[in-house]
């Protein structure tokens, strides 16, 4: 019977993760009240962090597997299922969301920023970034209302555009559920226990005359038992199929592209692209959808040294359908390395557009619109990313890393002095970070980082 999925991956590792696919989009919910956004955002924080940390029973009861199935199956089939097979297909909805979020062992994670976006009706969308060690996954969480209150219905992975609650219905197959003839499953299923009720009878009974009366005593009372749990088998197993007027796939059907997935991984690891590339498209021939996997390419090119190659599979996976909308932040970076400031802006405003905020994608908008000259729009978007990271020396950071792409050492300094007094400033780490690298040899953040710590 149905089970839950085992192969899901860890989401600190995005690479792995974007190779995944993103299965189709789940039918338009009807528009329902809203969640107030200030509630929706705190629930699905809440939420993160226990998926993070646990326990994880609170990240697996917010999730509206309920209507996540009733979306996939349709309303009379769901509604058809016993509570038995409801319960089984839950699961499967619950750890693979559990699993696809999970940190790997020991491994360090947390909530990085938060923002919300309300449509004023329906469901409200709220972007977390979740930060696994070094590297922060940039999540969309759909918070609905329902009677029971906020759930979430779905966890969209932005970057390569992998969307949980579809990911369900590629995991479950095109038929996970058929009616069935309930009669003759009923008949299907009594038979072999008659059978073997019958058998245990015809034993005793051919061996029951050559014994003494006290020795067939003792066998009718052996035989009795596996002939009882027979009957109570049967009877159970006959009444299960007459009121199941739905029967569920055994087993959750082959998903033939994750091999070539896995073997691409391996060989991009070791370096073997040309072998890579073929899994690759292996992967996609065998139905895997194609932008996770173009924009999974493209980083594994730019990662190798071949920036036009990266560019190519970055703007394939910009027009798949869905697309991965992660490639245009990335193309946005190669344009800014060549100094296109304004097909960057362009690039970017895109990618904010389709994938929401985040304080990177932010700080980088801030510094492509200083270097345009549009000083009252860099403002704004350095406001807008400050409001996304919560605490004030995080805010602080977060204004040092924009002066500091922008080549304004004296303005990262005094944006990070006040954090000092706090406890807040390590100099060790400030030397090591590389947001700094722009202004790494200027005179005012060397002698900063050469002052001595309070």
């Amino acid at each position: 019977m149905i089970g839950g999925p085992r192969a899901g991956a860890r989401a600190c590792i995005l690479l792995a993760i974007a190779a995944f696919g993103v299965g189709a989009r789940l039918p338009a919910q009807d528009a329902a009240p809203s969640v107030p956004p200030e509630e929706a955002a705190d629930f699905a924080r809440r939420a993160a962090l226990a998926a993070l940390h646990g326990p994880p029973k609170v990240f697996l009861e917010s999730l509206d597997a309920d209507g996540i199935l009733r979306r996939l199956l349709g309303s009379p089939v769901w509604s058809g299922l016993t509570e038995r097979q409801r319960t089984l297909l839950r699961t499967v909805v619950r750890e693979h969301f559990a699993q696809a979020l999970a940190p790997v062992a020991d491994a360090s994670a947390e909530v990085a920023w938060a923002s919300v976006a309300d449509s004023g009706k329906g469901p409200v969308f709220v972007d977390l970034g979740l930060r696994y060690g070094p590297s922060v996954l940039k999540t969309r969480w759909t918070v609905d209302h329902t009677p029971r209150g906020p759930t979430i219905s779905d966890i969209v992975l932005v970057d390569p555009g992998i969307s949980l609650a579809g990911e369900v219905g590629r995991l479950l197959g095109p038929e996970p559920v058929r009616r069935h003839d309930a009669a003759q499953q009923a008949r299907a299923r009594a038979l072999p226990r008659v059978v073997g009720f019958l058998a245990i009878l015809g034993i005793a009974l051919v061996f029951g005359r050559r014994l003494a009366p006290e020795k067939r005593r003792v066998l009718w009372l052996t035989a009795a038992v596996p002939a009882l749990l027979f009957l109570v088998d049967g009877a159970l197993a006959v009444h299960r199929a007459l009121s199941e007027p739905y029967a569920l796939v055994e087993s959750l059907p082959p998903q033939l592209w994750r091999q070539p997935e896995k073997l691409a991984l391996a060989a991009q690891k070791d370096g073997r692209t040309e072998a890579a590339r073929a899994e690759w498209d292996n992967a996609i021939a065998a139905g895997a959808p194609a932008g996770p996997i173009y924009y999974q390419m493209g980083l594994a090119a730019r990662a190798r040294g071949a920036p036009s190659e990266a560019a190519q599979y970055f703007e394939r996976a910009l027009s798949e359908v869905p697309p991965a909308p992660g490639a245009g932040r990335e193309l946005a970076s190669a344009a800014l390395t060549d100094g296109r400031l304004a097909e960057v802006r362009s690039l970017l405003q895109r990618y904010l557009r389709e994938a929401g905020p985040d304080p990177d994608t932010l700080a980088t908008l801030a510094v492509v619109e200083t270097g345009l000259g549009d000083t009252a729009a860099a403002v704004a978007t350095m406001q807008t990313a400050r409001a996304l990271v919560g605490e004030n020396w995080k805010k602080a950071e977060l204004e040092a890393r924009i002066y500091a792409r922008s080549g304004n050492a004296a303005a990262a300094v005094a944006a990070l002095r006040p954090l000092e007094g706090e406890g807040k400033l390590d100099r060790a780490v400030l030397r090591a970070d590389p947001a700094y690298l722009s202004i790494a040899t200027d005179p005012v953040w060397v002698g900063f980082l050469a002052e001595p710590s309070r």
